[in-house]
């Protein structure tokens, strides 16, 4: 049943979008060229711990006992989200655009995988549990929203030689989308399981088309830098971070099913009417259940990033270096994040660190991360949830890398 399943996917269908508190080093050092590389693996939530989320991603037996925990930590509203991504980009500054002397130019390729989710509790009892806790009872389902986009991006941008500023437009390409809002929705059925109440005011939209290619985009990436002085002696960098703020048309027809509507049905079980035997496996549930299906051209905003704070200077040769800032993305289940961090220089070659954050997709994080830095080579490699990583009582979990190559 084609309803169903689209709750499910609601709330199990985890691929990601993340943040990246390995923070930017501001370097004023002569540079001709750079070589920068970022990876991403993150996922966070509210209420679902881990030991339910890598059985979900990973594989294998989900018992009650790893639902009831994370049922129990649901409240009424709930979110995910995460990301899989990876970042390339080239920076030139030994070249002259515009014979100034001032600015020199970046080229980067990029690919990510986003998903954000918000969720009523009653949507994931019945997507884990069934119908059984709901006999006699009503599931309250509104409110619930899903997004999905899988894109890439090519840019080309102009960097400000001294200040390290930059501006980039880019390019997208979308392979993959999906939306869906629940509005309002409720699901009630007798104690005997043979009547069905089901209030639905809802919409999904999916790309279609066999094709890998099925939208496109223009966007900017800004990453300005500017000086402040906190005391006399002092001078501090802070960063305006915006990235992938732009819009994209799907170009392969979208499919949009959406449904204002209650629909009642008496004489079938709950399993009669959803699982692998049911008697809807060959009519069009949604047809039944008062669903509109129609192909619409649709514009979409990009699930964009800004991120505004001070960040590490790599020319202060202080042993403890302050970073902080707020974060936000361009996505209704996102609330904005504020962090901060300590990093510490260990050694010539070696920075360690440490960083919080509240907000986001979850509550509070806490991560660190180390760097290593030898003749122009740049390694760094942190997690933004290291809990998450070795506990399955943590909300979710994080890996950062980034390589960077001067010459």
């Amino acid at each position: 049943m084609r309803f169903f399943l689209f709750i499910s996917l609601v709330c199990v269908s985890f691929n990601m979008r993340a943040q990246q508190l390995l923070p930017i080093q501001h370097d004023t050092n002569h540079i001709e060229q750079e070589f920068i590389l970022n990876g991403v693996f993150d996922y966070s939530a509210t209420s679902i711990r881990n030991d339910l989320s890598r059985k979900l991603l990973f594989g294998g037996f989900i018992t009650n006992e790893i639902k009831d925990r994370s049922f129990d930590t649901h409240s009424g509203i709930n979110r995910f989200g995460g990301d899989v991504s990876s970042e390339f980009e080239y920076r030139n500054y030994k070249s002259d655009l515009f014979g100034t002397g001032k600015y020199g130019f970046s080229v980067k390729a990029c690919y990510y995988n986003y998903l954000s989710v918000l969720y009523s509790k009653d949507l994931f009892g019945l997507t884990f549990y069934g119908n059984e806790r709901y006999l006699g009872q009503e599931a309250d389902l509104s409110g619930s929203r899903f997004t999905a986009m899988f894109f890439q991006k090519i840019g080309f941008g102009i960097i400000d030689k001294s200040s390290r500023s930059s501006l980039s437009l880019n390019y997208y390409s979308i392979s993959n989308y999906s939306e869906a809002l629940l509005s309002g929705g409720y699901l009630y059925q007798n104690e005997g399981g043979d009547t069905l109440n089901l209030t639905i005011d809802g919409v999904l939209d999916q790309s279609k088309g066999a094709g890998y290619f099925k939208g496109h985009g223009v966007g900017v990436d800004a990453d300005i830098r500017f000086p402040v002085s906190f005391r006399k002696d002092k001078i501090s960098y802070i960063q305006f971070h915006a990235k992938n703020i732009g819009v994209a048309r799907l170009s392969e027809p979208v499919q949009r099913y959406s449904a204002d509507t209650t629909f009642s049905y008496t004489g079938f079980a709950f399993d009669q009417i959803y699982g692998d035997n049911s008697v809807t496996e060959n009519i069009d549930v949604l047809d039944t259940l008062g669903f509109d299906s129609l192909t619409v051209t649709k514009y979409r905003f990009l699930p964009g990033f800004v991120q505004v704070g001070k960040i590490i200077d790599d020319m202060d040769s202080a042993r403890f270096q302050g970073y902080y800032g707020l974060r936000m993305y361009t996505a209704l289940s996102y609330t904005p994040m504020i962090y901060a961090g300590v990093q510490v220089r260990a050694a010539k070659w070696l920075d360690v660190g440490l960083n919080a954050g509240y907000g986001g997709f979850t509550h509070f994080r806490m991560g660190l991360y180390l760097q290593f830095d030898i003749k122009g080579f740049s390694a760094g490699l942190a997690s933004e949830d290291f809990y998450g990583i070795i506990s399955s009582n943590g909300r979710g979990a994080s890996i950062v890398g980034r390589l960077r190559y001067r010459i």
